[in-house]
């Protein structure tokens, strides 16, 4: 069964549905392509995830954060003992795909639109197990800290995140330089506009830290343990686990 609640953040009128809708389908299509390719190494975190959740020997429940069109996290999930799933998206198109990919799922569904940030510190009970791909690293360090604090008081067992990592005295300034020297040429499969969008989100929106920094946040947020579980191949993302 799919429940899916919407919490709207700004008046209806502020929102242009034909703009936003057709933003959307580019930026998916553009992302979709990135994740077909397994440019960010999809497969693997998928398996790495799904060997972590099919670990839970009891029946769980799992935060999904920014979760899109639940396309991965669905194959995270099979074979699992997972009970409930809540999946937390700003785009009410994805959550209307997820609901789609999940409507036959074994367990009950939960989707949420809204900000993530505001959504998980008002959760009013824990869940197991809270995911995160690639999507942390848009805020600054004090709100990462602050959101992964709200995730050690509502999540029960553990918290695992898949984001870019800075080199060991990288600036973000030359992470950007290097993200487009290497994947440029690597990702042929891109046309000109779509890895405009591609290098332009990542040099305006993208803030990673060192693996030394997505560690410390863990712990000063009040995780008992953190680890970097993976590095993907291309040297700039990585899974960190927290645990309780």
């Amino acid at each position: 069964m799919v429940k899916l609640a919407i919490h709207e953040h700004a008046p209806a009128s502020e929102i242009d549905d034909a703009t936003a809708m057709e933003q959307f389908q580019k930026q998916w299509q553009t992302y979709q392509k990135l994740v077909d390719a397994d440019a960010l190494s999809h497969r693997e975190v998928g398996d790495r995830l799904h060997e972590a959740l099919a670990a839970i020997g009891k029946p769980f429940s799992i935060l999904d954060i920014a979760c899109g069109d639940a396309g991965e996290i669905q194959h995270a999930l099979a074979g699992t003992k997972a009970r409930h799933y809540h999946g937390i998206d700003l785009s009410e198109p994805a959550l209307e795909l997820a609901a789609k990919n999940l409507e036959d799922a074994p367990f009950e569904v939960e989707l949420d639109h809204g900000d993530y940030v505001e959504a998980v510190e008002r959760r009013p009970e824990p869940v197991d197990v809270a995911w995160c791909g690639l999507s942390i690293h848009h805020l600054k360090t004090d709100r990462k800290r602050d959101l992964l604090a709200a995730l050690r008081k509502s999540t029960a067992s553990f918290v695992m995140i898949y984001e870019p990592t800075l080199k060991p005295g990288e600036t973000r300034d030359a992470y950007v330089e290097r993200f487009r020297a290497v994947n440029r040429p690597a990702w042929t499969f891109l046309d000109d506009e779509e890895w405009r969008q591609i290098s332009t989100h990542v040099a305006e929106c993208d803030l990673p830290e060192t693996d030394e920094t997505w560690l410390a946040l863990g712990r000063e947020a009040g995780f008992a343990k953190a680890t970097e579980t993976f590095h993907d191949r291309t040297d700039f993302y990585s899974i960190y686990r927290y645990d309780v």
